[in-house]
């Protein structure tokens, strides 16, 4: 049966065209993985995980094909879990101890800014066993420096890639400011295959998401009739800030959020329970607040914050169409009943604030009337970022599990576990030797060109796919982190974290507070011992700078 057809009763989804026009190719069994990272969004957002008021049927159908993961793990921001998700190992082993480059962290192993040479990416693995390795979207990985670091020249066959973490979703226009996004952008800070592009290589009519799916495509078909498999890794930025969109998506949810945040974070939550996502017993009457109530904002106020929303969402449910013209074309060239997909987003919502340094720009018009156009920039704030991570605490940048805990969902051809949910503890480590584990190539493959790469700290999860009780971390297993002086550690139910400039560990039990509302150090002086210990033992073997 179709993939993009199959019915079940917890959504009513549009379904996408197919035809009969497949494409004949050579027998070859081993499976195509699509992979697709979302940016910066809620744990919330898709309708799979709770979120009913943007619509993301083609998103929401693959997920309930498969098996969400409810107990997934990314890092802080969006650099670190990219190095984490293409080296199978930690963000400091891969050269991302820091998206940011400050004096302490200069010319220190692990604080490249940049994914490693001493690592062997999932595109060069794959690459080396025969696959064909696309990608399109966002990279955030590569030195200003030194092009060995573009997706081209890190395993990636074909490659159209955003360097920088954010920038305009439209094409600039000649003479117009670049934005202010980090270290060494470029009027078009875009590669592809290697090399980085001009002016005159986007098209005037560029819209960032559309683009990506059209290249996604475009390398899709090249190819599509040699009978190798692929692994197509699909990054779009939206909805990273700027919140910019094409003029017919951009009013599309006027109205919708008028009721404020505080109304949206409840509603999440309940929605999320009856999803099957949430933890058990959890009382959704509060929300993790840290901005003012929707009740004491001005009208003015409340327009701006119900604007920025309606533009948030409107990002969503289009990137979610745009997956859904991926889906189409793999549905109808005969590929997609032979492709594992995998989708996860990369941190907690953005808190913002909605305008600052990035927005000032002469050539931005931020009034109201105007926002979501190409000549605007703002993004959400603190009070829906609270409502996308409810019902846990935090959000992108912090390592509370509101800003780290994420969707995700595997979905297998064919897959008999519709409707399936894992509470198994994974991070984003494990997507690659999960990859491995499905297309049956060994870590140590005698085709791997690297040698003495470093080994992969991940764990393959395609037990799931079989048997969802599976837990694929044990209990007694420490997975320690740490990004810029944001450190953590879980081992088991437990869980120690350290906020950046400070010194006292956080100790949290999150099978009996997944909120982290109650820091039990003091009750529990020696399990905190324990896991310090442990931190500090990781810390000081692979070079951790505390901060």
């Amino acid at each position: 049966m179709s993939r993009l057809i199959v019915f079940f009763t917890i959504f009513v989804l549009c379904g996408c065209s197919s035809t009969n026009n497949f494409v004949k190719v050579a027998e070859d069994k081993r499976p195509n993985f699509l992979l697709i990272t979302t940016d910066d969004m809620g744990f919330t957002d898709l309708g799979a995980f709770g979120g009913h008021d943007i619509p993301t049927p083609n998103l929401d159908m693959l997920a309930m094909q498969g098996i969400r993961l409810t107990n997934f793990h990314a890092n802080v921001s969006c650099a670190p879990t990219r190095a984490m998700l293409l080296s199978g190992t930690g963000n400091h082993e891969a050269g991302m101890g820091s998206q940011q480059m400050t004096d302490a962290f200069k010319d220190m192993p692990g604080y490249e800014s940049h994914i490693a040479y001493r690592v062997a990416t999932l595109p060069e693995r794959l690459l080396a066993e025969g696959y064909h390795t696309y990608m399109a979207g966002k990279w955030h990985l590569a030195s200003e420096s030194d092009l060995g670091t573009l997706p081209g020249n890190r395993g990636f066959e074909r490659s159209f890639a955003l360097m920088p973490g954010g920038f305009d979703h439209f094409k600039l226009l000649p003479g117009e400011e670049l934005p202010r996004v980090g270290r060494g952008v470029a009027e078009v800070p875009y590669s592809e295959d290697g090399r980085m592009l001009s002016h005159d290589d986007i098209p005037d009519d560029f819209y960032s998401t559309t683009a990506y799916i059209d290249k996604m495509i475009s390398y899709l078909k090249s190819n599509e009739a040699d009978g190798r498999p692929f692994f197509a890794w699909l990054a779009p930025t939206a909805p990273h800030w700027p919140l910019q969109l094409l003029p017919e998506w951009k009013d599309k949810f006027i109205g919708l959020y008028d009721e404020g945040y505080d109304i949206l974070c409840r509603q999440r939550q309940q929605w999320a329970s009856l999803a099957g996502v949430l933890p058990q017993g959890l009382e959704f009457s509060s929300c993790p607040e840290i901005a003012k109530p929707w009740s004491e904002l001005s009208d003015d106020e409340r327009a701006i914050h119900s604007r920025t929303m309606e533009l948030y969402a409107a990002m969503v449910a289009h990137l979610d169409s745009e997956v859904g013209r991926l889906l189409s074309y793999l549905e109808e060239t005969g590929q997609l009943e032979n492709t594992y997909i995998i989708y996860h987003n990369d941190n907690g919502p953005d808190a913002g604030p909605m305008f600052d340094n990035r927005s000032k720009l002469s050539r931005f018009d931020n009034s109201i009337s105007n926002l979501g156009n190409r000549n605007s920039w703002v993004t959400n704030d603190q009070g829906w970022a609270d409502a996308l991570s409810a019902p846990y605490r935090g959000d992108k940048g912090r390592n509370y599990e509101g800003g780290i805990r994420v969707a995700a969902f595997i979905s297998p051809p064919n897959s008999n576990s519709q409707g399936t949910v894992s509470n198994s503890m994974l991070t984003v480590m494990d997507i690659l030797p999960t990859i491995l584990d499905l297309a049956n190539i060994d870590e140590n493959s005698i085709n791997l060109t690297k040698k003495d790469a470093l080994p992969i700290r991940g764990k393959s999860f395609a037990t799931l796919i079989d048997n969802s009780e599976f837990q694929v971390h044990k209990a007694n297993e420490a997975i320690a982190l740490d990004h810029s002086g944001y450190s953590w550690l879980t081992e088991g139910d437990w869980k120690i974290l350290r906020i950046q400039g400070e010194d006292e560990w956080q100790l949290y039990n999150l099978a009996n507070d997944p909120k982290e509302l109650n820091n039990i150090a003091l009750l529990n002086r020696n399990k905190l011992i324990d896991l310090v210990s442990k931190f500090d033992q990781h810390a000081n073997k692979i070079g951790i700078i505390k901060r």
